[in-house]
């Protein structure tokens, strides 16, 4: 898939590797990079929660735009979980799913899963759809 981002991975494979990782569903999967965002997939749970598609895309910005923030007064995504050099990760519990965030290699992946959903199963396939480990 070609996007402002550059090249990134097929939502068509990426979505059936997320498939058979994910133990429980999986409602939501975006992924970015530093100007922009292409939305694989968002589930009808996140369709109800958010009303309409601008409603879920401006809390989708918001959420880039903090983690841009974040970074850049930092240097580093703090409170992220290395798994290899090159991946990190968080993962949040909000009210009823969990917000699964992974980066590698100047892109992102945001996925939304059930909040007891194993994360390092889906961080694995989430970096090598990204092109890391």
């Amino acid at each position: 898939m070609a996007s402002v981002n550059g090249p990134g991975p097929d939502s068509d494979v990426a979505m059936e590797a997320i498939r058979d990782t994910s133990e429980g569903a999986v409602s939501l999967v975006a992924v970015y990079g530093a100007t922009a965002f292409d939305l694989f997939h968002v589930g009808g749970t996140v369709r109800e929660a958010f009303g309409s598609r601008d409603e879920l895309v401006a809390h989708l910005s918001s959420l880039a735009e903090e983690t841009r923030r974040e970074f850049m007064e930092r240097g580093l995504f703090s409170g992220l979980s290395p798994v290899q050099n090159s991946v990190e990760y968080r993962f949040k519990e909000r009210d009823d799913y969990g917000v699964l965030q992974v980066y590698c290699g100047g892109r992102g992946m945001l996925l939304f899963v059930e909040p007891d959903e194993p994360v390092e199963p889906l961080v694995r396939t989430a970096s090598q759809l990204l092109g890391g480990m």
